[in-house]
């Protein structure tokens, strides 16, 4: 019979020590004389010839180290580093199944395909040994964080045992930690730093590796049905870890790939993607100069608006569309305390909150914004630079004076629905940040530290997430602004004129700020009419006094803005941009529909509003459901009596 050469000795084989003693080689013996699998169950996978092989050498291994004088012989000719030994070829089945157990698996690897090769007729036991060589090679590439090796050797072992179409169990151990491996996998592939760790024998060309990421990162959401969404991905990530893992793959994303990747993704719907949707439009807007970008951001947030408050958000979309009116509209409905208070201090002598929305939207883009995006050069970003642009001018001139929604774009659905319901009253409270041992885990989830773990109490998708995503998924431990207050009452100054906002600001060295192209412009129009301003349904701003039991007043003798309404039969919608028609005669009553420009509506009861929306009227319109409209915002008409 013929004999080969392996690499293996008698010490390995009962995993001793060449300096181990007599009763220590005893000792051995008797533990390895049996197959324990434990937790390598692929090991009960050998075939019985396979296992008597495995115990014959043993045998072997203790009859010659327990002989002094064969020992003494044995070790003349032993050579530790690159030990060998003299097996029988039938034995080879035995020879592999002790190199996967005593973690000789490059051995293992190089053995059991020799036997394929040669067509041993062991065929199985190769097959075996090879699938769990690679296996457990895979495993040790990803705990030296060479992921792509990892996945390369997993892959190709989960190939191989599919070619065969042997050991389904197995197969599916490749496949969990294929599906485990892959965030980590993202993370290597789109950073920039990281292609040198990818591993030996990995193909890691940057522009390659880049769009590998993408595509696997797209396939995770596809998998998982959305950023909220609860699918299996086979990553086995909960919904808070999936978070913080899309918190750092933002990171390595450019501008153009987050764009692209959160405008598909708010089309799910989703209310997390249609936030960072408008965040990027606004971000590219800004540096790119591009106010068309911003339109667009204006309409995702006026589909977060139906549900959470955005103002602040609206309130620098605004801001960059020239539209300071309505900015200043939005502000006073927010309810961000911290962002206010900033504001308010940087507004100091001003008779309006323009200068500190100035510099808290230059703050919020370079300290919030920002970070979250890879070869990012936001050094030119500045307000002035955005206005003192001819392009930014130039469109800003052509643009309509106040909108409702980008020109040209489909209307967004009307509803977007949450994973999970806001928490009662408002009131969030984050879970603990999520530490390995914290909480049970799933039992395919890596036993080495996922680099998501260990972030700060931090929101996922970081310090610039609005409150639609913190209270709807309730996956955030930190927000950049304070929501524990309720709103704050201030007495509304009274709106001075658009001269005297930008005297104030001009004073106030705001200067760079608010832009050349603005001040030209409201020298020779009279001030843009305002336009409704958009509220969080929970929270009216205007409190309506005893709406249900108000009835329209038909004593002639009534003056003021009710009296002037009353009695009209028809109006004629005269705002640009059209007119919401609503539920209640109250701002935060929900939208069942609009009313065009020059629309014209048949009035069927009027009842008196108060501040900004003096009187509400009732209409009917052709092909459209009846509701309230407001006759006026402020001072500015939005209908017309017929």
């Amino acid at each position: 019979m013929m004999t080969v050469r392996v690499p293996l000795d008698y010490y390995r084989i009962l995993m001793l020590s060449p300096r181990a003693d007599k009763h220590q080689i005893e000792q051995a013996y008797q533990e390895r004389r049996e197959l324990r699998p434990g937790e390598r169950s692929w090991l009960v996978g050998f075939s019985p010839q396979a296992v008597e092989a495995r115990a014959q050498l043993v045998q072997e291994a203790a009859s010659v180290l327990l002989d002094p004088e064969a020992r003494r012989s044995y070790d003349e000719h032993l050579t530790l580093a690159h030990p060998t030994l003299t097996v029988d070829e039938a034995l080879l089945p035995g020879v592999l199944c002790l190199c996967c157990e005593v973690g000789e698996y490059p051995a293992a690897l190089s053995l059991a395909q020799q036997m394929l090769d040669q067509g041993h007729p062991a065929r199985s036991d190769a097959i075996l040994g090879r699938a769990v060589a690679r296996l457990e090679l895979g495993r040790e590439a990803w705990r030296q964080g060479a992921y792509e090796e990892a996945a390369h050797s997993l892959q190709t072992g989960l190939a191989e045992l599919e070619e065969c179409q042997a050991f389904p169990q197995l197969q599916a151990e490749l496949r969990i930690d294929l599906g485990k491996l892959r965030p980590y996998r993202i993370l290597q592939l789109l950073d920039p730093n990281a292609p040198a760790a990818m591993g030996k024998g990995v193909a890691a060309a940057p522009a390659l590796a880049r769009q590998q990421g993408l595509a696997l990162l797209k396939a995770m959401l596809d998998e998982r049905g959305g950023i909220e969404g609860g699918g299996q991905d086979g990553s086995g990530l909960s919904t808070e870890d999936f978070l913080r893992f899309i918190q750092r793959v933002r990171r390595y994303l450019t501008l153009q790939e987050q764009q692209e990747l959160s405008e598909q993704e708010a089309e799910r719907p989703s209310l997390v993607a249609a936030y960072l949707a408008a965040q990027v439009l606004l971000t590219a807007g800004y540096v790119e100069k591009r106010p068309a970008l911003v339109r667009r951001a204006r309409g995702y947030l006026i589909r977060l608006a139906q549900r959470q408050d955005v103002h602040l958000e609206q309130a620098i979309c605004s801001l960059l569309l020239g539209q300071t009116e309505e900015a200043l509209s939005h502000l006073r409905a927010s309810q961000e305390t911290e962002a206010l208070q900033f504001i308010e201090e940087h507004s100091a002598g001003s008779p309006d909150q323009l200068p500190g929305l100035c510099r808290f939207t230059e703050k919020w883009f370079q300290e919030e914004v920002f970070p979250e995006f890879y070869a990012l050069d936001p050094a030119q970003a500045s307000l002035k630079a955005y206005f003192d642009n001819p392009q930014v001018q130039a469109y800003l001139d052509e643009m309509p004076s106040r909108e409702s929604s980008p020109a040209g774009t489909p209307s967004p659905p009307p509803t977007l629905p949450l994973s999970q319901p806001p928490a009662a009253g408002g009131a969030n409270h984050p879970p603990a940040p999520f530490q390995q041992g914290a909480s049970q885990e799933p039992s395919h989830l890596p036993k080495w530290p996922a680099p998501w773990d260990g972030e700060p109490a931090s929101s996922p998708l970081g310090e610039g997430s609005p409150q639609a995503y913190k209270r709807g998924l309730q996956e955030v431990e930190r927000h950049h602004r304070s929501h524990s207050g309720s709103r704050r009452s201030r007495p509304e100054p009274p709106a001075p004129s658009f001269h005297l906002r930008l005297a104030a600001v001009v004073g106030g060295g705001i200067l760079s700020l608010v832009v050349s192209w603005q001040i030209l412009r409201s020298l020779f129009t009279p001030p843009p009419p305002l336009e409704q301003p958009q509220v969080q349904l929970e929270q009216p701003p205007v409190a309506l006094e005893n709406s249900d039991q108000a009835k329209p007043s038909p004593e002639p003798e009534l003056i003021g803005p009710l009296a002037e309404w009353q009695g009209v039969q028809r109006v004629r919608v005269i705002s640009n941009d059209g007119i919401n028609i609503r539920q209640q005669p109250s701002l935060s009553g929900a939208i069942v529909g609009t009313a065009p420009r020059q629309a014209l509506l048949r009035v069927v009861e009027v009842r008196v509003g108060e501040g900004q929306v003096p009187v509400w009227l009732r209409v009917e319109q052709e092909g459209a459901p009846g509701g309230w409209v407001a006759a006026q915002s402020g001072s500015t008409r939005l209908v017309e009596r017929l």
